[in-house]
């Protein structure tokens, strides 16, 4: 485990985030939870720093699970990413999006969960190539 290396990885779930939230799916994830941006809307400081702190912890623990199954391989790598991301990610956001104030729970996991497995499995292909 390499501190620098969760960092990067980190970083980049979190960018792939910047990403996947507003240009991407912005449209589709506002409309999932029912919420219509003002003009010139800018969220408060905590929208970005939650996420920066959940992706860093993410990469983090997903750095340990690595050291824990002695992945060694770029398959490895991949193959604990997509299972975190999947078993994890997706999951618990499937989950969540059945609350009763969620406006549209199916579109909510998909742009949701499908962030998150793409996001953790991203996360271990950075841990992989800065680990070679």
């Amino acid at each position: 485990m390499n501190a620098l290396s969760i960092l990067v990885a980190g970083f980049a779930y979190f960018a792939l985030g910047g990403l996947w939230f507003s240009p991407l799916f912005g449209k589709q994830w506002d409309r999932s939870i029912g919420f219509s941006r003002p003009p010139r809307w800018r969220p408060a400081v905590i929208y970005y720093v939650g996420p920066l702190v959940g992706c860093l912890v993410a990469s983090g623990v997903t750095s340990y699970l690595l050291h824990l199954t002695r992945a060694q391989s770029f398959t490895d790598f991949l193959s604990v990413g997509l299972s975190v991301g999947i078993g994890y990610g997706a999951t618990i956001t499937s989950v969540n999006a059945i609350a009763p104030n969620m406006t549209k729970p199916a579109l909510y996991a998909s742009v949701v969960g499908s962030y998150h497995l793409v996001g953790l499995a991203l996360c271990s292909c950075v841990l992989y190539w800065l680990a070679v």
